[in-house]
């Protein structure tokens, strides 16, 4: 259990450890950047030189399954801050963290029975939550606060986080109470910058600088308050499903997964050029990956052509031309030379073979 934060508020006995910990995971989804990307953008920056010297390429941050480390989320974030160069830029991109940018953890948390249930879901999952930082949340008295604690892994950029995380927790707070909501206090060790007004205007409410601890602190009334989506099946439901997403994040990325599964729902079935500019890949780039791991795009597009085919035969109304088009062949003669080359029968014998 964490230890104890030293709250700057006179208290008559140790605060109670709720939930929380240190979300810095090995293990990253690109997709975390996105706030920062978003503020990049509009502020016309480029990103694509950003992505290119830390090595991310632009399609990890639309693939839930492409990871990446822990040095490379540190180093873009450096390289981000540089360029936007602005003494209050974690507010800005902590109120782009709305719940509806956590997938499956934000549907869960949205079902919560309290907004500190929901909390906690997100806290639950720090693999599916980009945070860097401990988070934890404790109990004092009448009041509910959480604690910011930055570890040596951000180094400089400690500040930057925990004020980031803060504004992040206020915009969850305020999308599931209602813009009213305001903290009862902030706390913050660093010392009081030029701009210690904005940050007042910021949350609402007194904000102590020179603190003991990172802490942002709400009245127990908020915390208790029942989100207007509160559902316990719909709870346990997505919960499980984060559970799930959050045991697959152990597995090792792979390009054969990824095309694998691309060519399994898109339609027209692509061929190797497009899904490769698709993946912001050059095709030759794709097809080394894919020799690395002992596979490549042809054994794959035939293996999901076939797998397709067998399928949409299984139709009856859908005519041999449209499940050509469908698998990407140029015409239904080249689509039938290659069923027959798989299972040695025509597709309209093996058709019937299947719906006699």
């Amino acid at each position: 259990m964490p230890t104890p934060p030293r709250s700057p508020v006179s208290i008559s006995r140790p605060p109670e450890f709720l939930f929380g910990g240190d979300l810095s995971t090995p293990a990253r989804l690109a997709y975390g950047l996105a706030p920062l990307i978003q503020l990049l953008e509009a502020r016309g920056q480029a990103v694509d030189p950003i992505l290119a010297a830390t090595e991310i390429p632009r399609f990890a941050l639309e693939e839930p399954a492409y990871r990446i480390t822990l040095a490379q989320e540190l180093a873009f974030t450096r390289h981000a801050l540089a360029r936007l160069d602005d003494a209050l830029i974690a507010f800005e991109i902590g109120r782009r963290f709305h719940l509806s940018m956590f997938g499956l953890v934000g549907l869960a948390a949205s079902c919560a029975p309290s907004i500190r249930e929901a909390f906690r879901i997100v806290l639950s999952y720090p693999t599916l939550v980009w945070g860097l930082i401990e988070v934890t949340q404790w109990r004092n008295e009448d009041r509910e606060y959480v604690a910011y604690e930055p570890g040596p892994v951000v180094a400089e950029l400690g500040p930057f986080f925990v004020e980031r995380d803060m504004a992040a927790t206020y915009t969850l707070v305020r999308d599931a109470f209602g813009p009213a909501v305001v903290p009862s206090a902030v706390h913050l060790r660093r010392a009081p910058p030029p701009q210690a007004r904005h940050y007042m205007a910021f949350f609402g409410c007194p904000v102590h600088f020179a603190a003991s601890a990172n802490e942002l602190h709400f009245a127990r009334e908020v915390w208790n308050a029942v989100p207007p989506q509160a559902d316990a099946m719909s709870r346990r439901f997505f919960e499980n499903q984060c559970r799930r997403l959050s045991e697959s994040m152990q597995a090792p990325f792979r390009y054969t997964d990824i095309v694998r599964a691309r060519l399994r729902v898109v339609t027209p079935i692509p061929p190797l050029s497009a899904l490769a500019d698709e993946l912001h890949l050059t095709a030759r780039t794709l097809q080394r990956r894919l020799t690395a791991e002992d596979t490549s795009f042809s054994v794959l597009l035939q293996e999901t052509r076939r797998e397709r085919a067998c399928d949409l035969l299984r139709r009856a109304g859908l005519p041999i031309e449209e499940i050509a088009y469908r698998l990407g062949f140029r015409d239904p003669d080249a689509f039938s030379r290659a069923f027959g080359s798989w299972l040695d029968m025509t597709p309209s014998e093996y058709r019937r073979a299947t719906l006699d």
